[in-house]
């Protein structure tokens, strides 16, 4: 981000009927660090300068934007509203000027990546390595988080390209592409010798300890659904909050579990854990890629996701 030296004197103060971008500026820095004092030294200037910039925003706005406390700064109700849309454009601008910034010395740019855990192991690692080695020059920036948190930033404009697995929700405008099919598997842990070599049915899961993800995580909706088209119930003895958690548990006995074979291929070679056959496997999910076209893409992010649709795969 591009700083500039500020002063009191060099603050500019808005006309009547448009408040000046230093305003969204100073109370976004005032707003991160919860600190009139952290906010001047980011800026380069002083605490009354800033504390003068706050006042008259909230003058202009007619609404108290910050109280104080022993740990600082806190916003009102006011105030958290408003910095959650200002932290967004902050945002975008800062966006902007890196790519800029970069294009002019030279660079071809960033990408912003916005990926659940599960999409990166199934398929971006890969596709990142390939797409790295012929544009070594492109950065890019991976914001990991569930499907719900992923599709959030892709609504906000705060990554480029969003990777998530099915099933999800999209609520926003996205284009939407296929790119990867995958398979969970029900694998165990050594404390689960006496299943090696057997074959279960979903019905015969309910007897076993059992990992699964949290509620409110698609992939455990997908698993209960699975059951409940059996009218039966499932009741984890131990939930993860991330895909890339449910190995290791597995691993250490908590139960059995499914997991996207991909992820479970190292630990199944080492012989960490084993795989548990089905009478009858699990529907097929997908590695989806997504991006808003509400937001213009860079030049980098367009390349990739060329090369991303060039990729043959299974997509039906």
């Amino acid at each position: 981000m591009i700083i500039k030296h500020y002063c009191h004197t060099q603050i500019l103060w808005p006309r009547m009927d448009m408040i000046n971008y230093e305003y969204y500026k100073i109370f976004y820095y005032v707003g991160k660090y919860k600190s009139i004092t952290k906010a001047a030294q980011m800026l380069y200037s002083s605490q009354p300068a800033v504390t003068r910039i706050i006042q008259k925003l909230e003058n202009e706005l007619e609404c108290k934007l910050f109280v104080r406390s022993q740990a600082g700064m806190d916003f009102t109700q006011e105030g958290k509203t408003l910095f959650d849309y200002v932290s967004i454009a902050y945002n975008q601008l800062e966006r902007g000027e890196d790519e800029i910034r970069r294009c002019a010395v030279g660079e071809t740019g960033t990408i912003y990546i916005g990926a659940s855990v599960t999409s990166l192991h199934v398929f971006l690692f890969d596709a990142l390595d390939l797409f790295h080695s012929r544009y070594p020059n492109v950065r890019l920036k991976i914001l990991t988080g569930s499907n719900n948190g992923t599709l959030e930033k892709l609504k906000n404009g705060l990554v480029h390209l969003a990777f998530v697995s099915t099933p999800f929700n999209a609520s926003g405008a996205f284009k939407i592409s296929r790119i990867k099919k995958f398979h969970d598997i029900l694998i165990a842990g050594k404390d689960f010798d006496d299943l090696r070599g057997k074959t279960l049915s979903v019905q015969d899961l309910i007897r076993y300890p059992f990992v699964c993800l949290r509620h409110g995580m698609q992939l455990r909706k997908f698993i209960d659904d699975r059951f409940a088209e059996r009218n039966l119930i499932i009741t984890p003895d131990a939930e993860a909050d991330g895909a890339d958690l449910l190995v290791p548990m597995i691993q250490h006995n908590l139960g059995l579990g499914f997991v996207p074979e991909a992820m479970a291929e190292d630990a199944v070679g080492r012989g960490e854990v084993f795989r548990i056959p089905l009478t009858e496997e699990l529907p097929a999910r997908y590695i989806c890629m997504l991006y808003n076209p509400c937001y213009p893409q860079s030049t980098a992010s367009e390349e990739l996701i060329r090369e991303i649709q060039k990729i043959p795969d299974e997509k039906e």
